[in-house]
C-alpha cells in the first residue's frame, strides 16, 4: 500500500507552447515502463487544452478534479470519472477556458501512448469498455460522525467506483464490504481531509492498494470529506487486464510518449 499526501507528490513542469502545464507524480512516473502501479495528476490550466484521441495497453481510470470540458462527447467537470479498458481508444480531452486537471490511475505502468487514428493495427482486437460517471460534489454531510456510501459503478468482474461522503469525524470501518480482492485500486480525497494509518490526507491526496490488501479504515476531520474509491477488475485473459502478464513486456520497448 502506498499512502501519498499531495505534499509528497513530485511536481514537474511540462513544456507546452499553449500555456502552463504541470504533472504531479504520486506513484511511478509516466514514460517509465516498469512493473509498479502508476498514478499522476495532469494540470493543464491554460485555456482550451486538447489531448488528442489515443489508447494505452493497460486499464486505467481518469478522474477530473478541476476545470471543465469534455472527453469525446462526454461533458466533464470536477467529480467526473472515466474508465477505459486496455487498448480502448478515447478522446479527445478538450478543456474550456480554465483548462482541466485530472488524475490518471493505473494498476501497472502503461507501455505507451498510441495516437488514433493510425494505430489500429496495435490493438489486439475490438475496443473494450469505456465508462463514465460523476461523483456529486455539490452536497456535503453536516451530521457529526456520519458516513454515506454510494456505488457509482459496479461491474461483474470487480470493477467499481464508490463515492464516500463523511460528515465531521465520520468514519469508514476497515471491514465495510470492499476489499482489494479484485484488481487493487485507489482512494482519492476530493475535499476535506481524512486520516488513515496515522497519515493525514488533505484534498488531492491519494492511497494506492494492491489486490491482496483490504481497503484501509478512514476517519474524517472536523470539516468532513468527500472521497472516491476505485477498484480495478479482477485479472482475466482480456488483453491488458492482468498485471502479472504485463510484467513480461520487453522493458526496452515503449510506445509513443504523450505530447
Amino acid at each position: 500500500m502506498r499512502i501519498v499526501p499531495i505534499s509528497e507528490a513530485n511536481r514537474v513542469k511540462m513544456e507546452h507552447t499553449a500555456g502552463p502545464a504541470h504533472r504531479r507524480d504520486f506513484v511511478g512516473q509516466p514514460g517509465i515502463l516498469n512493473t509498479d502501479p502508476q498514478a499522476f495528476l495532469v494540470e493543464r490550466t491554460y485555456p482550451n487544452p486538447v489531448i488528442h484521441p489515443h489508447f494505452h495497453d493497460v486499464d486505467q481510470f481518469q478522474i477530473f478534479i478541476g476545470g471543465d470540458g469534455r472527453i469525446g462527447k462526454t461533458p466533464v467537470e470536477a467529480g467526473t470519472f472515466q474508465y477505459s479498458d486496455a487498448y480502448t481508444p478515447y478522446g479527445p480531452i478538450v478543456g474550456n477556458d480554465d483548462g482541466v486537471c485530472f488524475f490518471t490511475l493505473r494498476a501497472i505502468a502503461s507501455g505507451g501512448h498510441w495516437p488514433m487514428p493510425g494505430n489500429r493495427d496495435k490493438m489486439p482486437g475490438r475496443a473494450g469498455r469505456y465508462l463514465a460517471g460523476t461523483f456529486d460534489l455539490t452536497t456535503t454531510l453536516s451530521e457529526e460522525g456520519r458516513m454515506e456510501r454510494e456505488i457509482l459503478l459496479e461491474e461483474e468482474d470487480g470493477l467499481t467506483v464508490v463515492g464516500l461522503k463523511f460528515g465531521p469525524n465520520g468514519t469508514y470501518p476497515e471491514k465495510h464490504g470492499e476489499t482489494g480482492a479484485a484488481g487493487g485500486g485507489y482512494i482519492l480525497v476530493f475535499s476535506g481531509s481524512v486520516k488513515t494509518q496515522d497519515t493525514e490526507l488533505v484534498t488531492k491526496s491519494l492511497v494506492q492498494f494492491d489486490a491482496d490488501e483490504d481497503i484501509p479504515a478512514m476517519s474524517a476531520s472536523d470539516e468532513g470529506a468527500n472521497v472516491l474509491l476505485v477498484t480495478f477488475a479482477r485479472p482475466s485473459d482480456r488483453p491488458g487486464s492482468n498485471p502479472e502478464l504485463m510484467r513480461e513486456r520487453d522493458p526496452y520497448t515503449f510506445g509513443e510518449r504523450a505530447k
